[in-house]
């Protein structure tokens, strides 16, 4: 084994982005450790990645929905690797669909998945952040927080407050040493649908994604075209968080919707300014 870096935790860690995030963080000589619904599959892929890089890993399913089972799940990392120094909230579910068709249980179980279920993980793992002398806790958001399209309301939804949740913490740990960013992924060739169909409770009826919402998604959104493996969009992932970046985007189709945003919201902050100076000296 390599002398380790620290330890590094990925949710959500079995496949995808997650599992791609926690060989970068092996590769840089973190001991890891992959929690995800699919125990089974978490331990296997620790078990090749600790293989290949030489470094302590393990695998354990945790279920994000549930509180009790977060807290074990870090406790179980504490004792068997030692306290975090790297989290990365990664799980996140969706189902795509119209907003009239979309049932509030579809709802309430990706908001409490991917908001709720963030916050869980981070309650868990402050403890063990705030012994560690370079502390990052990163969130998995969404490039549809900067470049939205139509059938994602709920997925988009839940990212944007999970941005919140994120801009919060950063103000709020910023004593604590603990460097906070928000991660923003675009389109990649991943197991995220299946992945989410799997984890979907009983009672959320619908298909996942039907083929008409995802025709009229990629045609309301062209960014979505450049599609990427989620290898090649975690790549400089890691890096970017430990040189503190606070918000670290995959893909480099995104510049001109993110300045059309900030124009935009620019123009309104211009437009209430000068609403107050004309109030002020009228």
């Amino acid at each position: 084994m390599t002398a380790s870096t620290g330890v590094a935790v990925v949710t959500g860690g079995a496949s995808g982005l997650g599992r791609a995030l926690g060989e970068r963080c092996a590769a840089r000589g973190y001991a890891l450790a992959l929690l995800d619904l699919d125990g089974e599959r978490a331990s296997s892929e620790a078990a090749a990645i600790a293989a290949e890089h030489g470094v302590p890993a393990m695998g354990r399913r945790v279920d994000v929905g549930d509180a009790a089972d977060v807290e074990a799940a870090a406790a179980a990392v504490a004792a068997e690797l030692g306290p975090a120094d790297v989290v990365f909230s990664n799980v996140g579910v969706q189902q795509i669909g119209a907003l009239e068709n979309f049932p509030d249980e579809a709802w309430s179980w990706i908001l409490d998945v991917n908001v709720i279920g963030a916050a869980r993980v981070v309650r868990a793992f402050l403890p063990q952040l705030r012994q560690s002398s370079n502390a990052h806790l990163a969130f998995t958001g969404s490039a549809s927080v900067l470049a939205p399209a139509s059938q994602l309301a709920a997925y988009q939804a839940s990212k944007f407050a999970l941005l919140g949740l994120a801009d919060s913490l950063r103000v709020e740990l910023a004593g604590d040493g603990i460097q906070v960013a928000t991660v923003f992924p675009s389109a990649m060739f991943t197991r995220h649908l299946e992945s989410s169909l799997a984890a979907r409770p009983d009672g959320v009826e619908g298909e996942i994604a039907p083929e008409s919402s995802i025709q009229e998604l990629v045609r309301s959104n062209p960014y979505l075209t450049d599609g990427a493996t989620a290898e090649v969009a975690a790549s400089a992932v890691l890096d970017e968080l430990l040189d503190g970046h606070p918000y670290i985007v995959t893909h480099g189709n995104l510049v001109e919707a993110v300045e059309q945003r900030h124009e935009l919201v620019l123009d309104g902050a211009r437009r209430a300014r000068d609403r107050s100076v004309k109030e002020a000296t009228a």
